[in-house]
């Protein structure tokens, strides 16, 4: 039997195991240490920031796969070749962005991309007990937000970091809690209603489009059952636009 056909067959497995899912990235740490490597273009060990970012994005190829986007291996090296390139172009935009001048603290910055970070570390190093509320969170979320065309992992992207950017996203987020039928449109259609926002509350049709994504999720996390996460969107309710 091919070697490839085993590992797909592993990775069904383990997809819906925590313990074997576990075990499966561990012993695939060489294939992730060589796609990390071929994308970065330059050895990397275990100790490099990249490799955490390459083994969660090997855990979400796992979630993700379902046999039918050709071999795992092909399908999980290009997750991985995805997410570093991600990582590489937000980090090219934070120094950006600190060359012309602009400041940007932890406090300044979105929760929910913070939260992200801290979750994509304890997954990889598993050292923190009281992560397993979140990463259930994090799965239900996941299934939720496939069904809009993307992953909780694109929300580090998708957040605002400017502060009147933030503020239009909250003031949307608000717009559409407001009535339970925006939200149940929404969920029905698959698809964020920019026009009747942008009308209701002058917001640039632009701005909306560009953080679609965290609009649609953080409704989703405030609507729902996902207490844990909510905590870090809180600021949402609480605040007065």
């Amino acid at each position: 039997m091919e070697p490839w056909k085993n590992l797909d067959r592993q990775a069904i497995a383990a997809k819906n195991d925590e313990t074997a899912l576990n075990q499966f990235v561990a012993e695939n740490k060489d294939f992730i240490l060589r796609c990390a490597s071929r994308t970065c273009k330059r050895f990397i060990t275990e100790s490099d920031d990249e490799f955490e970012v390459a083994m969660v994005a090997f855990w979400e190829a796992v979630r993700q796969y379902n046999g039918e986007a050709g071999s795992f291996s092909s399908f999980a090296a290009m997750v991985i070749r995805r997410r570093l390139m991600d990582s590489f172009d937000s980090k090219s935009r934070h120094s950006r962005e600190i060359a012309v001048g602009h400041s940007m603290t932890w406090s300044e910055e979105d929760q929910l991309a913070g939260v992200i970070a801290e979750v994509q570390q304890a997954i990889v190093r598993n050292s923190r007990d009281d992560t397993n509320d979140v990463k259930e969170e994090i799965e239900a979320l996941g299934g939720v937000l496939r069904e809009y065309g993307f992953s909780f992992f694109d929300l580090a992207e998708a957040s605002p970091k400017a502060g009147k950017t933030k503020k239009c996203c909250g003031r949307a987020v608000r717009w559409m809690l407001a009535a339970a039928e925006r939200v149940l449109q929404m969920r029905k259609t698959h698809s964020l209603p920019v026009a009747a926002i942008s009308l209701a509350l002058d917001i640039a049709r632009k701005i909306l489009e560009r953080h679609r994504r965290y609009i649609i999720a953080a409704t989703e996390i405030l609507d729902g059952d996902y207490p844990h996460l909510a905590e870090y969107l809180d600021y949402i309710r609480k605040t007065n636009y």
